[in-house]
């Protein structure tokens, strides 16, 4: 994961200007992924805090905002000084013990290298009946194509949309779901009780929180 951190380290003076988000299709996100007033979100690899003043126009009780790289934080704190948001410089895999409403994986989801993986850990930090949201404001092969040519190395291919389902649906019920030339989105809200697969992956075990 290092490499991953290092290349956007390099990158983070720069970034707003090398990545343009297109606020409309951001704000249609939101809007699709049930975005309400008063949640506990985490923003996994909030780069330079690019969700932020989006995210704050709904009046979150907390943003938890996660980035590997250093120095996207630091750039992010820059630009943000407020209480409600929480920004840390960490892998979200070591994030435990927290529980959050809404968790959004924008733009982010083809630097890691097992999606399942990051599904079921995420479906952890999600409270039961909370929102999970992979999402990227560009087509699936509009990302491929940019990640094939600048960012080979530290990417890996996004899946389609329904391999992204069958992965989810262990722990959410598909609220939503889009994969077309301008957007890709899909929604799930975390169902009350989920198969957890025991370390071994022997046998998996139903449990209720």
């Amino acid at each position: 994961m290092k490499h991953i951190a290092d290349f956007f380290d390099a990158l983070a003076d720069r970034w707003d200007e090398l990545c343009y988000h297109d606020p409309q299709k951001l704000n249609y996100i939101l809007k699709q992924s049930g975005l309400r007033q008063s949640m506990r979100i985490l923003d996994v690899g909030c780069g330079t805090g690019i969700l932020e003043s989006y995210l704050l126009a709904h009046a979150p009780s907390k943003i938890v905002a996660v980035d590997l790289s250093p120095r996207m934080i630091k750039q992010a704190q820059l630009k943000y000084h407020t209480p409600l948001v929480d920004f840390r410089s960490m892998d979200v895999l070591d994030l435990k013990n927290e529980i959050f409403d809404y968790i959004i994986v924008y733009s982010a989801f083809p630097h890691f290298e097992y999606p399942e993986i990051l599904i079921a850990h995420l479906a952890e930090l999600t409270s039961p009946g909370g929102k999970l949201i992979i999402c990227h404001s560009e087509g699936r092969v509009q990302i491929n194509g940019h990640h094939d040519k600048q960012a080979k190395r530290i990417s890996f291919p996004l899946l389609k949309i329904e391999q992204v389902k069958s992965i989810m649906r262990r722990f959410f019920t598909i609220d939503k779901a889009e994969d077309t030339d301008q957007l890709y989105l899909i929604c799930g809200t975390r169902k009350e009780t989920i198969i957890r697969r025991n370390s071994n992956n022997s046998e998996n075990k139903r449990y209720r929180e």
